[in-house]
């Protein structure tokens, strides 16, 4: 029986989502939203720039909405990103962002799933090949495989370098690592995950598109459940896209505690 209900995984990421925050991201918090602006290095067609994370507040929406609209006008963009989940508060904000225009632009399942002895086995076709990023070569094809799969601008070689030293770092304190697939020595499937005592937070699997559909995802999946119990954790908490990743990881054993949408709202 799961030791884990609905609440505590939504609870447990939420706390990871803050703790997550990185270097260069702005980040607006008050009573009522949590509004981050990320940096170009972040952006990709499903990555936009100004997101409210959440939002719980007992103002007129009208009020909050041109709150957040006066900031993200100064930043010079001219749309936002408004996320809705259990936790939003008033329950009627999907209806109101609707109603100013708000347009679907992404959604996400909340799943999890707890780790058994079973996460030990090893699920990958016999051509992929899977590797821990943990040196300058396996960074790059990382990055490499990051910036075509989810169409991000390429990284200078201060910023690689940078990052060389931040990937070092957490293998040695146990608290992040990402592995990197590869078909014929070509690198094609990548995936993080952060651990945090007991919870392995998987994010940031990407396939290149010609190499969908082989079973890389399931190996890079395979392996960081693995590694996240070797190093302690106990559930595997993560989001995936209703049509996409999430009916891998239901048949991977996961289940789904939720479900989050994003609207677009123009702000001019």
């Amino acid at each position: 029986m799961s030791t884990w209900n609905t609440r505590q995984i939504i609870e447990a990421l939420a706390l990871l989502d803050e703790a997550a925050v990185s270097d260069g991201i702005l980040e607006i918090t008050t009573s009522n939203f949590r509004l981050l602006r990320f940096p170009e290095r972040f952006l990709s067609p499903t990555m936009p720039a100004a997101q409210v994370i959440w939002s719980i507040t007992s103002k007129s929406l009208d009020i909050v909405f041109d709150e957040v609209s006066s900031i993200v006008r100064e930043w010079d963009l001219d749309a936002v990103h408004w996320w809705v989940t259990s936790t939003t508060r008033p329950l009627d904000t999907e209806d109101y962002l609707l109603h100013r225009g708000g347009v679907l632009s992404d959604s996400f399942q909340i799943l999890a799933r707890e780790l058994g002895t079973e996460t030990a086995q090893r699920v990958a076709p016999n051509d992929v090949e899977v590797e821990l990023v943990s040196d300058e070569r396996t960074l790059r094809d990382a990055i490499h495989v990051e910036t075509q799969g989810w169409g991000r601008p390429l990284l200078d070689e201060e910023s690689i370098g940078r990052r060389l030293i931040e990937v070092l770092h957490d293998l040695e304190a146990a608290t992040r690592f990402q592995f990197v697939a590869y078909i014929d020595g070509i690198p094609i499937s990548t995936g993080c995950c952060r651990i945090d005592g007991e919870v392995g937070r998987l994010y940031g699997a990407v396939t290149l598109p010609e190499f969908r559909l082989r079973g890389a995802y399931q190996a890079i999946l395979s392996s960081r459940l693995r590694q996240a119990r070797a190093l302690g954790a106990t559930i595997a908490i993560t989001r995936g896209r209703p049509l996409k990743s999430g009916p891998i990881l239901v048949k991977a054993g996961f289940t789904v505690h939720g479900e989050e949408k994003c609207y677009r709202l123009a702000v001019r």
